[in-house]
C-alpha cells in the first residue's frame, strides 16, 4: 500500500495551520494507507496530480481542502512511498 511520509520542514508549517487543514493532512493520511497507487491518481477528493512545468517531474499535489493542496514529492525507485513537502496556501 501506498504511504504518504512527512518531510521535517513540513513541521514547521503544519503547526500554524487551521483546524480544517489539518484535518484535511490526516484525511489524505488515511487515503494513502487504504488505497492503490492506481486509486490514489483516480479518487476525485484527492486529486493527486502532476504539476505543469514544474521544477522536478516528480512533483504533485493532492487536495487537502477545498482551498488547499498539498506538494508531494513522487519516488522514482518504484516505492509506493510520496512525500509531503508542505501545504499550499492558497493565498500566496
Amino acid at each position: 500500500m501506498p504511504q504518504l511520509a512527512l518531510a521535517n520542514s513540513f513541521w514547521q508549517s503544519y503547526d500554524v495551520l487551521g483546524k480544517p487543514v489539518k484535518s484535511g493532512v490526516r484525511k489524505a493520511m488515511e487515503k494513502f494507507q487504504q488505497l492503490t497507487i492506481a486509486e490514489l491518481y483516480a479518487n476525485k477528493g484527492l486529486h493527486l496530480e502532476s504539476v505543469n512545468n514544474a521544477r522536478h517531474p516528480r512533483m504533485r499535489t493532492i487536495r487537502i481542502t477545498d482551498f488547499w493542496r498539498g506538494v508531494v514529492l513522487a519516488t522514482d525507485d518504484d516505492s509506493d512511498t510520496f512525500l509531503l513537502l508542505l501545504p499550499a496556501d492558497p493565498g500566496s
